[in-house]
């Protein structure tokens, strides 16, 4: 589908017009910003289209012919504007002189890239027009015949099939049969395919005899009202004469009765609202029973925490159990078959859908290796292609649509990590930053909106958390094996990235926008590999980077945005790098560069600069241009395995923008600079002596949205004079100091929001350290 590329091209024209208007007082531009608008509308109605037309289930050439053209004139748009912004950058300039120069030399050299690009938004109108006029862009009736009613028709489950759905009944009957006495709602939580409609319909035929009423009910989606209570109805024989109120005879028909319902298959709260309504409340003990894949569905249907039954997935020993039964007809794994089945299981992460679904097709091929070997490799192309696993790609592809299109971009964007690797939340959300996927909201930072974003794809199940921080934020997560196979086919399909690992080759209809290599050592991408369009490349293991650019100069990714090269075998600074003007993020990471060039002056788009445990030690003088940075990471290690803080250069205290910076070599001016940055979030400072402490406490006061500070001393014997604070940052929940104290600083105790502190290497007065215990014990709570 199209619907990536429109939402990109819609971004980038933001971006354009925003250009356009701050340089208006010189180039008089009106009449462009007004042509982008319109363009933009236009976009925007070919995405209304694309949404109103994306569940159409049965697709024809001529649909398919549609959509690719929205989405080449999409793509069109965004390489005109980006072709613009690459040869008419940005300026920052410190004094008005400078300014006024350079808009007066660049009013002629910009005339050129302005007439081509002119030139190109004409040709592109006039592509608009021409699809306008084919009247290509309505929704014929056939096609809404077409549309998919949003059920999903489960695979028959066989006796033998139902391994470890004895205890899940069991818990949940018990659950039901509690001696609450008013009207209860249970919530069944657990994954797509985990087996939630098999336990509630397993539940249903043991209970449904002990109630005078009872039903089992599949929730369409969207949710007609009206049709619930007819299939409720349905369900327990109550007769609904024509033109009666299903509602109004369902209410009537069961307020004095003592019922039990199953509705499989809730989304969101709005559903559940309007389906409850039909609901009374009925004799006492009366039971309803919702089941989701939403984590705040579940809690919100069920009120207590006390009426959520959470759907474990399978142990191992379970999900083996029923690998063997299906694929082997209940015989034993063949012992030259065991390691790669058990590899398969894996990947199927304990869900009963996917795990029977694998083995099926298994359980129809020749038992040899190199069968078994490649469905493994093939698992995502089967997800599409084969029967038994279709299933799970359509029950994804429920909860994909249901996403907007930003969560949709976020989503997607997985398929860029490893499989067995999960990504930190920091990093995710640096990586959608200066994707554009995110903005900032009215109160909130674009880092506070991406994670929101993280924070509602896991409640849709969609993410799974792999650790959390003590305060219960996510610390790492990943996506589950064949759903990230679904994010790569859904990526293919919209051009989104192209994910390479050893072995594998190029084979894309369009050159790809993103690119991800893992463990690339083998067939690297041929010299004659068109890559110019390539907007993010990220890097996984050692070697990777080196073999990818192997006869290919980076300068040649022209358009790159995003440059994730954490991990790869560097030793010194890509020179090419400042020729990449339109770069957002920049991470070196764990390399072994020394330093950092002053052309990096040219990247004044960069908003991320990450450059820890490297061998740099001190910035370049030049980096104070880089105004649009928010996060600058930088430290080495030294011999004692302790974090060292770089060098800063004067003037750091004018990327006013920075919202954390970490770690800073302390020095008295660059101390005071720091008082300057207002937004900041995150501040690490090494080698902090005693006479700095008066004027970091003055610099501390004016960072009001300070969330975490990290200060360690020069050397042991060196105090932290640190007790000067009287307007501690009230959002603070993140302290480390490492070094000498005298006593405990009195605004700590002030510190309501304080959940983590770290003393290292702190020694105290003996009749203070009671008062350090209790704070230690209080923040640890």
């Amino acid at each position: 589908m199209a619907e990536i590329a429109v939402a990109a091209a819609i971004s980038v024209i933001d971006k354009l017009i925003k250009h356009f208007i701050l340089v208006n007082s010189q180039r008089k531009e009106q009449a462009a910003v007004n042509d982008f608008r319109s363009i933009k509308n236009w976009l925007n109605t070919m995405q209304a289209y694309l949404k109103d037309t994306e569940e159409i289930k049965e697709v024809t050439e001529g649909f398919k012919d549609r959509v690719k053209q929205v989405r080449d004139l999409a793509y069109e748009i965004q390489d005109a504007i980006e072709e613009f912004m690459l040869e008419v950058p940005d300026h920052f300039h410190e004094h008005k002189i400078t300014r006024f120069l350079h808009d007066v030399a660049h009013s002629l050299t910009d005339k050129k890239p302005l007439s081509r690009l002119f030139s190109r938004m004409e040709t592109i109108k006039v592509k608009m027009k021409g699809i306008e006029e084919l009247d290509r862009f309505r929704i014929l009736p056939s096609e809404r015949a077409s549309r998919s009613s949003g059920a999903v028709c489960y695979p028959k489950v066989m006796d033998y099939e139902l391994v470890g759905i004895e205890k899940r009944r069991d818990e949940l009957i018990n659950l039901i049969k509690s001696r609450e006495s008013r009207k209860m709602v249970v919530s069944v939580f657990g994954d797509r395919g985990s087996g939630k409609t098999t336990v509630i319909e397993e539940v249903y035929g043991k209970l449904k005899e002990d109630f005078e009423c009872h039903a089992l009910v599949s929730v369409p989606h969207p949710v007609p009202v009206e049709g619930i209570s007819d299939k409720i109805c349905a369900a327990m024989e109550i007769p609904v004469p024509k033109g009666t109120d299903a509602n109004q005879k369902l209410l009537s028909y069961l307020q004095q009765k003592r019922y039990i319902i199953f509705l499989d298959g809730i989304w969101n709260n709005d559903e559940w609202n309007s389906i409850q309504r039909a609901l009374p409340d009925g004799r006492p003990r009366s039971r309803t029973i919702i089941s989701t894949h939403i984590r705040d569905v579940a809690s919100y249907c069920a009120k207590s925490l006390n009426h959520i039954y959470s759907l474990k997935a399978l142990t191992w020993d379970e999900g083996w159990e029923l690998f063997c039964h299906k694929a082997f007809r209940g015989n034993e794994c063949p012992q030259h078959l065991v390691s790669c089945s058990q590899r398969i299981l894996t990947r199927c992460d304990g869900l009963p859908l996917a795990i029977v679904a694998a083995a099926s097709l298994l359980a129809n091929k020749p038992q040899t290796t190199s069968e078994f070997e490649k469905l493994h490799d093939s698992l995502g192309h089967e997800l599409g292609s084969s029967d038994h696993l279709s299933v799970l790609r359509k029950i994804l592809l429920q909860s994909y649509f249901h996403l907007s299109y930003n969560l949709r971009r976020c989503f997607l964007y997985f398929c860029n990590f490893p499989e067995d690797r999960s990504v930190t939340r920091g990093r995710l959300a640096r990586l959608w930053i200066a994707e554009q996927f995110v903005e900032e909201g009215r109160s909130k930072t674009a880092e506070d909106m991406a994670n929101e974003y993280l924070n509602e794809l896991i409640q849709m199940n969609l993410v799974h958390v792999s650790q959390s921080d003590l305060q219960g934020r996510v610390r790492s997560c990943r996506v589950q094996a064949l759903v990230r196979e679904f994010i790569i086919s859904r990526s293919e399909e919209n051009n989104f990235s192209l994910v390479l690992t050893e072995g594998d080759r190029i084979v894309a209809p369009l050159p790809p926008r993103r690119l991800s290599i893992t463990n690339f050592s083998k067939n690297p991408i041929p010299a004659t590999t068109d890559l110019s369009r390539v907007r993010t490349l990220i890097s996984f293991g050692r070697e990777s980077f080196n073999q990818l650019m192997s006869g290919k100069p980076l300068d040649s990714f022209r358009f790159l945005t995003v440059l994730d090269l954490e991990d790869a075998a560097l030793e010194c600074f890509p020179h090419e790098v400042d020729a990449l003007t339109l770069l957002s993020y920049l991470s070196l990471r764990n390399t072994r560069i020394e330093t950092v060039p002053r052309s990096i002056e040219k990247l004044l788009n960069l908003v991320t600069l990450h450059l820890r445990q490297t061998c740099v030690k001190e910035l370049p003088k030049k980096i104070r241009k880089l105004r649009k940075l928010i996060y600058l990471f930088v430290d080495s290690i030294n011999v004692n395995q302790a974090r060292v803080g770089a060098e800063m250069p004067p003037g750091i205290g004018r990327l006013e923008s920075l919202e954390k910076l970490s770690l800073v070599k302390a020095s008295k001016k660059i101390i005071r600079e720091l008082g300057n940055l207002v937004q900041l979030r995150k501040l690490g400072i090494t080698e902090l002596e005693s006479d700095h402490g008066r004027d970091l406490c003055a610099s501390i006061e004016n960072m009001l949205y300070l969330s975490s500070l990290y200060v360690s001393s020069t050397n042991g014997e060196e105090f932290l004079a640190l007790n000067d604070v009287s307007r501690p940052p009230r959002f603070l929940c993140s302290l480390y100091l490492g070094g000498r104290l005298q006593y405990i600083p009195e605004w700590i105790s002030s510190l309501h929001s304080l959940a983590k502190i770290c003393l290292k290497g702190v020694e105290i007065q003996a009749q203070l350290v009671s008062e350090a215990s209790d704070i230690r014990d209080r923040t640890i709570q």
